[in-house]
């Protein structure tokens, strides 16, 4: 006969009490995460080289990943109109960071043969040698992609009066890293001694 009244008793099978308790157990144990395993074929970071700027120099661009890591203005100087610019190039450490393919890319930018009359030094830093290379004339500024074999936009920027100033700081173990300093004339020529102070102390 079943019992009725407040003190009536409900019986629980004994398998759903074991099922629920274990299911409780399962919510309160932490979750595992598994540590994913690192590929094959996955190439180690090349360090950055290290080198400082003066304050007055702002960044307008930086990138971790294309060749492109930086971009700073450099106020114009003297009786100059507009301001230089410098680019600091890393092509990675195989054929594309080749200096003199760059270095004769950068000369193709000037007209007449600047890779002839180009004013070449060398330096010493802590991350290695620096060389530099500097040219001024006509230069012409691309406004659009670059084609053919000779590597011409079909529109360019004609610049009188302009001064390239560039070098690249070869690395034992990170490649070439390169630095192109372009504009006015008398700008770039002011900006030289504190780029190449900047070099020298390159790490």
């Amino acid at each position: 006969m079943p019992l009725v009244g407040p003190r009536s008793r409900r019986f629980v099978p004994l398998a759903f009490v074991l099922a629920a308790t274990s299911l409780a157990a399962c919510r309160d144990k932490p979750q595992e995460v598994s540590t994913p395993v690192a590929s094959a074929a996955s190439k180690p970071v090349v360090p950055p080289l290290t080198y400082e700027l003066p304050g007055t120099w702002p960044k307008v661009a930086e990138s971790q990943i294309s060749a492109k890591r930086a971009t700073f203005k450099v106020p114009r100087a003297g009786a100059d109109t507009e301001d230089a610019e410098l680019t600091v190039y890393f092509f990675g450490t195989g054929s594309q960071g080749d200096a003199d393919k760059n270095f004769s890319e950068w000369f193709s930018q000037f007209d007449g043969n600047a890779a002839a009359t180009a004013a070449r030094t060398t330096l010493d830093s802590p991350a290695g040698k620096v060389d530099t290379v500097e040219v001024a004339g006509t230069y012409k500024v691309a406004l659009g992609p670059t084609v053919g074999p000779k590597k011409r936009a079909a529109m360019q920027m004609v610049k009188d009066n302009w001064r390239l100033y560039g070098a690249v700081v070869r690395t034992k173990d990170r490649g070439n890293w390169f630095f192109k300093l372009t504009g006015p004339n008398e700008t770039v020529q002011s900006a030289k001694g504190s780029l190449e102070a900047s070099l020298q102390a390159a790490r």
